[in-house]
């Protein structure tokens, strides 16, 4: 039977950067194989991963002390990943059912998810979550759009809610696939964030969108901390910045956000009603970071 797997990658990260996103996913009873994509990694990053049932894929050459130097492109570590998780998933063709892909220095998981794409993905095979913004609402996503793919594509996806590329999972072919779709979509652009912009503009267009169950904050998957209202009041973002130039603002932003606030409850973020799969931008919200540092530090 095949098995599921969360997969993120890793450049320049320390174990006590990553420390969080593996303690919380052991901490979930999750079944599958955990592996980081790496490069510019320390040995003793890599020994604790390891040291943790965590596999490590090296995609930069290996160094003499058993670390990880680094690539000899000029691709950002943020695109080069979908390459060589592509790449490792390539190579394990068939091993995988369920494959979960995150960012992880700033991604915790607090419930199995396994669970919820056996219960939730049964007509699409990707799932992905939104920011709770449409671009012409977001500055920094707005004028990312518009200088990723120009005015013409920027007209026709400024009405579209912004679905965030750090929390992407699905069967494994289908999302294998779109990760290789991302990067070569992302690479030689002429600026170097493109990544998320990428991937809204692929999942926006058929036959992909057929494929994507599109999930906002009610549906217990993901939710994206870094436009929520805590994390605008604690000054993330250009809106957060803006508001606090300007508190009068906060108005404007209350008008345009089109989904509901998480709430802590007993000690995890929920909707609610219950507890996000995946919590995503957990440092960008004081009382959230306290709460992920203690219990999963």
């Amino acid at each position: 039977m095949a098995k599921d797997l969360i997969i993120g990658g890793a450049s320049g990260y320390n174990w006590d950067q990553l420390k969080y996103w593996v303690n919380s996913i052991k901490k979930t009873g999750f079944k599958g194989d955990v592996v980081i994509v790496a490069t510019n990694m320390s040995a003793d990053t890599v020994k604790k991963l390891v040291d943790n049932d965590v596999k490590v894929y090296a995609y930069g050459q290996r160094t003499e002390d058993g670390g990880i130097g680094k690539t000899e492109n000029n691709i950002p570590p943020h695109v080069e990943r979908f390459l060589f998780i592509w790449d490792y998933l390539r190579k394990n063709q068939g091993v995988y059912r369920f494959v979960v892909v995150t960012d992880t220095r700033d991604v915790i998981f607090q419930q199995d998810p396994s669970e919820y794409l056996e219960s939730h993905l049964f007509r699409q095979s990707i799932v992905c979550a939104s920011e709770g913004l449409a671009y012409k609402d977001e500055p920094w996503g707005s004028k990312n759009l518009l200088d990723t793919f120009g005015p013409m594509i920027y007209d026709e996806l400024k009405d579209n809610m912004i679905f965030n590329v750090g929390t992407i999972a699905g069967f494994c072919e289908e999302v294998r696939d779109l990760l290789l779709q991302i990067f070569f979509q992302s690479v030689n652009r002429p600026i170097p964030i493109v990544d998320q912009a990428v991937f809204n503009f692929l999942i926006n267009l058929h036959p992909l969108q057929g494929e994507v169950l599109f999930t906002n904050n009610t549906s217990g998957w993901a939710v994206q901390l870094g436009t929520t209202k805590a994390a605008i009041e604690a000054g993330a973002g250009d809106i957060g910045q803006i508001i606090r130039q300007d508190p009068s603002k906060m108005d404007d932003y209350i008008k345009v956000y089109q989904d509901i606030q998480p709430v802590v409850e007993n000690d995890l973020v929920t909707t609610g009603h219950v507890p996000y799969t995946i919590v995503h931008q957990w440092d960008r919200v004081p009382a959230i970071k306290e709460l992920v540092m203690k219990k999963y530090g």
